[in-house]
């Protein structure tokens, strides 16, 4: 169940916190960890973050939490721009023409062996 924002242009770090069910030091801290969490800061100090930041903490707690990902992992995962990274965009190397013959070669083999049974 997705957690229910109000509608407002800007959240302090308290009110984020009560709705991811983390703590305000954890917040801090991913600040530390991860570049692309930046919050506006207002003229007395306070972090106050904008939708989009709050939706990205929302990836970054699925991530570490439900999937299991280490910090590095999550870096990996986020750009620093702050976008999902897919996993196929990881690994951009194209196969080659020799690994791609040789995938089928054993793919038509196990079909056949697949078939004796």
């Amino acid at each position: 169940m997705a957690p229910i924002l109000p509608d407002k242009l800007y959240y302090k770090i308290g009110e984020v916190a009560d709705v991811l069910q983390v703590r305000t030091s954890v917040l801090r801290f991913w600040e530390s960890e991860f570049s692309f969490l930046k919050p506006e800061k207002s003229t007395t100090g306070q972090r106050l973050y904008s939708k989009n930041e709050v939706e990205l903490i929302l990836q970054v707690k699925r991530l570490l939490y439900d999937e299991k990902f280490t910090i590095e992992g999550v870096r990996k995962r986020i750009s620093a721009k702050g976008k999902l990274i897919n996993s196929e965009d990881l690994f951009q190397q194209p196969v080659s023409n020799d690994l791609s013959e040789l995938l089928k070669e054993v793919r038509q083999e196990l079909k056949d062996l697949r078939d004796q049974f």
